[in-house]
């Protein structure tokens, strides 16, 4: 039994669910009742998307443990798919494993952009953190499609606006799922491949951070002071001690 759990677990790991399917079935021939296998193979069939099925066994779950968040959850997002929703058909067109680095940042080349005017959540449900999506231009604006050609939303003007630039010079760029929520969804960018034009010139620009400083008002004192007096602060007049706190331009 240990060794069909850790095979199920690694098929899920690796995308295999149809073996993941076969060996969550295994299990429950021997625990007819096994919760966590019974998710496993709910799971497996949304991802091949066999949805009746998954609803079956997902409705067996909650009738195990009718306050199983996941399974809720779950159904949930199967009953939000489009009315249109084909059986058979890919939920997730380009689900990746997400690897270590995925998401490493570097400086002017990668960029985490939060989409507005986004898809429905009947879509944006079917999408999940790691899956490569592409920039679809427009005229004014670039769009992010899945590679069914579903929208998904889009990106914000102003960054629209460079990369629209970029990607005419022949900029290429690596887009996937970064986070999703109920409010919407974010994606990271990278870009892979420069154009002769731009050839020494990042996509994003660094963000600089700006801190305001002040000279504490002890070390103002002392200066005042310097060659004569004992420069203690007590001894400043009342206008000194309230005066504003410098700060840099």
């Amino acid at each position: 039994m240990p060794n069909l759990q850790q095979n199920a677990i690694n098929c899920a790991l690796t995308h295999d669910w149809k073996e993941a399917i076969e060996n969550n079935k295994a299990i429950l021939e021997v625990n007819s009742t096994d919760i966590d296998a019974l998710k496993r193979l709910a799971y497996a069939y949304t991802k091949l998307s066999k949805i009746e099925k998954a609803k079956k066994i997902y409705r067996q779950i909650l009738n195990l443990d009718k306050y199983n968040l996941i399974a809720q959850k779950n159904l949930e997002k199967i009953k939000s798919l489009p009315i249109t929703f084909k059986e058979n058909s890919a939920i997730s067109i380009a689900t990746n494993l997400i690897s270590p680095g995925q998401f490493i940042e570097e400086p002017g080349k990668t960029k985490v952009v939060i989409l507005t005017n986004c898809a429905p959540l009947s879509i944006l449900s079917r999408l999940h953190i790691g899956d490569t999506v592409y920039l679809h231009p427009k005229k004014h604006t670039v769009e992010i499609r899945g590679f069914d050609k579903t929208y998904i939303g889009a990106i914000p003007d102003d960054i629209s606006y460079r990369l629209l630039m970029f990607i005419k010079a022949g900029n290429e760029y690596d887009v996937c799922i970064k986070n999703i929520h109920s409010k919407g969804i974010s994606v990271f960018i990278k870009e892979i491949k420069r154009g002769n034009k731009f050839l020494n010139q990042p996509t994003f620009m660094a963000v600089h951070e700006y801190y305001a400083t002040s000279t504490p008002r002890m070390i103002r004192s002392l200066h005042k002071t310097d060659g004569g007096g004992n420069g203690s602060l007590d001894d400043q007049p009342d206008d000194d001690k309230s005066e504003p706190e410098e700060s840099a331009e």
